[in-house]
């Protein structure tokens, strides 16, 4: 039986699926190509998916050769003894294109010129799915596969921090409150420069999570900007709501996440909020600054508890051949309760989701910056030979039809550092006083 996927995994969105059939010796290649065919959101570049691969095998292999050519030929690959030619129609057919890779890493292992068939062919998927266009696509070899699954036999923990691609490094994304990582001082935005000893610009956002992961009391190194901070796995904070009350009978609260239960223990939060100001809360300003995300279930029960039954949000995969919808029931105990969304760079996926629902159904108004643009459905595909694919296979859309992948522009835009006074919560409140 193989095991469920950690907490920080679901957080950004993904959801495991099976293997294809096995299919030769470059099956891992195989199956890529494949996914990419059927199932990959938009109609993958081959021209671009062709370009990485070869990237690919040239890092590999650096005694080997990659000319370029025109047309019909696109592609020339040299080794010691031998070549190959890959032409244009390798970007009409899968068939066509899978054959080219296959005879170019044939080459390279028949000369000797790289260690062995995994690690081309490892090398030239790397490549070929992060220049596939979609920044949220990424190949994760076993061993750090592996890391992301939880098979409940060790208590697993995590150094705190998650990380988002910036240009070709990595940065901050975010810092779980409490843990040893903001105590040392690391925020949201600084540069990443190794994880573990691999250096930063080498790793996916993904993988540099995995190997922020590991059993409780286990240790990691992480240098950022330049510092070195030795980090221990801990359980994550297993509180995701916190609350400030505000003058005049309002509230803050800040999710940091939406994982199992959110909804339910939202709504019990207001309730007592309601009886300690005596049923005199005027007005709330929900803060998903820094949420990353979590269970689409959970962002449509929050958006439940302030509107009537209705649409939520809508996923289209490929060529709109498929459409799903997630729907709130019941009418929200706190439909006509004044709301304010505070949102920045960092909110994403199920995060955009309410506050796209809300301000759709005219329930919120959003303060702060715009946020992330995390609005794609991700599937982890495990494949053969135990290495994994995550693939965005559908997109977001809100109520009327507004595409989350490109980020949501706040309707008050107000900037803030995160030190000082939060003058983008000053913002929020000022709108609730009118």
């Amino acid at each position: 039986m193989r095991t469920t996927l950690f907490f920080s995994i679901w957080a950004l969105g993904l959801i495991a699926t099976p293997r294809l059939a096995d299919a030769g010796q470059y099956e891992t290649l195989h199956e890529v190509l494949r996914h990419f065919q059927v199932a990959f959101v938009d109609r993958a570049n081959t021209a671009a998916l062709l370009y990485g691969a070869l990237q690919g095998l040239e890092s590999a292999a650096p005694d080997c050769r990659i000319e370029v050519l025109a047309h019909p030929a696109l592609y020339r690959v040299h080794a010691k003894s031998g070549q190959v030619e890959i032409g244009s129609a390798a970007l009409g057919d899968y068939k066509q294109l899978e054959a080219s890779l296959n005879a170019a890493a044939d080459l390279v292992l028949k000369n000797g010129l790289a260690k062995d068939a995994r690690t081309v062919e490892h090398a030239m998927i790397r490549r070929l799915v992060a220049g596939c266009g979609d920044p949220w696509s990424i190949f994760l070899e076993a061993d750090l596969y592996n890391r992301l699954l939880d098979d409940g036999s060790t208590q697993v923990g995590t150094a705190g921090i998650l990380v988002e691609p910036h240009g070709a490094d990595l940065r901050i994304l975010d810092v779980m409150p409490g843990m040893q990582a903001e105590k040392a001082g690391i925020r949201p935005g600084q540069r990443v420069d190794k994880v573990a000893g691999r250096p930063a610009d080498h790793l996916t956002e993904l993988e540099a999570l995995a190997l922020m992961r590991g059993p409780l009391g286990q240790k990691v190194t992480v240098v950022v900007e330049g510092k070195a901070h030795e980090l221990t796995f801990a359980e994550e904070p297993k509180r995701n709501i916190s609350v400030d009350l505000i003058k005049g009978g309002y509230a803050r609260i800040h999710l940091h996440n939406f994982r199992a239960g959110t909804g339910e223990r939202l709504g019990g939060v207001i309730g007592k909020i309601g009886k300690k100001l005596k049923g005199q809360l005027r007005g709330l300003v929900l803060d998903l600054r820094g949420n990353p995300g979590g269970l689409v279930t959970e962002g449509t029960a929050v958006v439940g508890l302030f509107t009537s039954p209705g649409l939520v949000v809508s996923v289209i995969s490929k060529k709109h051949m498929r459409i799903e919808e997630e729907r709130s029931t019941g009418s929200g105990p706190y439909r006509k309760l004044p709301l304010v969304i505070l949102a920045d760079h960092r909110s994403a996926s199920v995060s955009e989701i309410v506050i796209m629902s809300l301000r759709d159904k005219g329930r919120a108004k959003l303060v702060g910056t715009k946020t992330l643009g995390k609005g794609t459905v991700q599937v982890v595909m495990e494949l053969m030979d135990g290495s994994a694919l995550k693939l965005s296979t559908g997109r977001y859309y809100s109520p009327k039809g507004t595409p989350l992948y490109e980020g949501i522009e706040p309707d008050f835009r107000v900037e803030w550092d995160g030190k000082g006074k939060d003058v983008q919560l000053e913002r929020a409140v000022r709108l609730l006083r009118g």
